[in-house]
């Protein structure tokens, strides 16, 4: 059986999402091709395009626009340099479009960072991020770190104390419980659904409103429903006569989860097709380029894919895209050639400039068309890469994997779109 594309996108994470993003823009035929879910369901939410720089600057980036085009000149090396201004705004601002389509907004601008809260208290520079989490902390009179006693991975007083050295804000903790029977441990996924149902949130909401000021911003674990999460976040603003601000969680991420779901079902509803749980097994090429690819499906059946260009989004080493040998690291699908740093790691763990194998990752032209890492020759013709698998960037350090992820994989959606050549 042999399927035919236009595009073949391999990854679900957001790099391939925002491949196939760029795909359906130019009215292409596209499939995505992944061994699982992709990395959003275990992602915050947000969309960071860069934290810090230089890297041994403690201080966040307030101006990302400033910041890269700095990092552009003094790292050409960078994912970002290879992508390039333009098409770095190209696609936030198709990015933000999406979301409203889809019906979960996202608010943002190159211009400027904003500081969020973390899980454990810490402020992460942020650039595109949904409307629900546009407030500033550090303006608020009072703040509530509000945890819920059911949901074990998230502790407020801790989140609290860290957030005091940060901001000067007065700043409390606060437990609640959900009083429901379970009998298991549950996740921030099990409490999302359960705020869905309204006699359990009015409870909750009940018991909490004579502990609580009205005026005050109150952060709370990304809890607040599933799919009704504006209808939830509304009627807990409005009953208690204060501000919410939901905090990513440990996985499964909320947060994650509503990203990745609306940006799937927007590129389905758009033509785009899916095969979860279907690695790539082999793949043949001819004079340079990529003439199929094959896949186990979940029948344990072998297929044939055949697509004009292809991009790969597989991850780094975290998302199995690069495998860690003792001697060397190998891209996992097509054998392509890996750069990374010597040595591979620094001897202090914390070190501010990060890890050298970090770094490691697929070298690429301009097209982001992987090459040899000696002549600099193009491997495939119709190849494109995208996301962590990209060399020469510490997204640990720069807090940027989303923002590489976002705007990479959208220039290799197009590149591939377009079946154009080095540039």
């Amino acid at each position: 059986m042999i399927m035919n594309y236009d595009v073949v996108i391999i990854g679900a994470g957001l790099a391939g999402l925002s491949s196939a993003l760029a795909v359906i823009k130019k009215r292409l035929k596209a499939i995505i091709i992944s061994k699982g879910l992709g990395n959003l369901y275990s992602s915050s939410g947000y969309v960071g395009l860069l934290g810090y720089y230089p890297l041994n600057y403690t201080c966040p980036v307030l101006s990302p626009k400033a910041a890269l085009k700095k990092l552009i000149t003094e790292k050409p090396e960078h994912p970002y340099a290879m992508v390039g201004q333009d098409f770095i705004e190209e696609a936030l601002s198709v990015f933000l479009q999406t979301t409203r389509d889809m019906g979960l907004p996202y608010s943002g601008t190159l211009d400027e960072n904003i500081l969020l809260p973390t899980t454990v208290g810490g402020l992460l520079p942020t650039t595109l991020f949904p409307d629900t989490s546009a407030k500033e902390i550090g303006k608020a009179e009072e703040i509530i770190v509000l945890g819920i006693e059911e949901l074990i991975d998230f502790c407020p007083q801790y989140a609290a104390d860290n957030l005091k050295k940060r901001i000067n804000v007065k700043i409390f903790a606060l437990w609640e419980s959900l009083r429901i029977n379970y009998y298991r441990e549950i996740n921030s996924y099990d409490l999302a659904l359960l705020m869905e149902r309204e006699e359990i949130r009015e409870c909750f909401i009940k018991r909490l409103k004579p502990r609580i000021r009205k005026g005050s911003l109150i952060l709370i674990p990304a809890v607040l429903g599933i799919t009704n999460w504006c209808k939830i976040i509304s009627h807990f603003e409005n009953t208690l006569g204060c501000s919410v601000l939901e905090i990513p969680t440990l996985p499964p991420s909320v947060m994650g989860y509503r990203l990745a779901e609306a940006l799937k079902g927007y590129l389905k509803q758009n033509g785009v097709e899916f095969l979860i749980g279907s690695p790539v097994t082999d793949y043949t090429c001819k004079k340079g380029s990529i003439s199929e690819i094959f896949i186990n499906s979940i029948n344990n059946r072998q297929m044939k894919i055949k697509g004009k260009s292809y991009v790969l989004a597989t991850g780094g080493i975290l998302g199995g895209g690069l495998r860690v040998y003792p001697k060397e690291i190998k891209e996992s699908i097509f054998g392509l050639p890996v750069f990374k740093n010597l040595p591979v790691s620094h001897k202090n763990f914390f070190n501010l400039n990060g890890q050298p194998f970090a770094y490691s990752g697929i070298a690429v032209n301009n097209s982001l068309q992987p090459i040899n890492l000696g002549k600099g020759e193009v491997v495939f013709n119709n190849l494109y890469i995208a996301g962590a698998l990209l060399s020469g960037y510490d997204p640990f350090v720069e807090k940027n994997g989303n923002g590489v992820a976002l705007v990479s994989g959208y220039k290799a959606g197009l590149q591939a779109a377009a079946g154009g050549g080095a540039q």
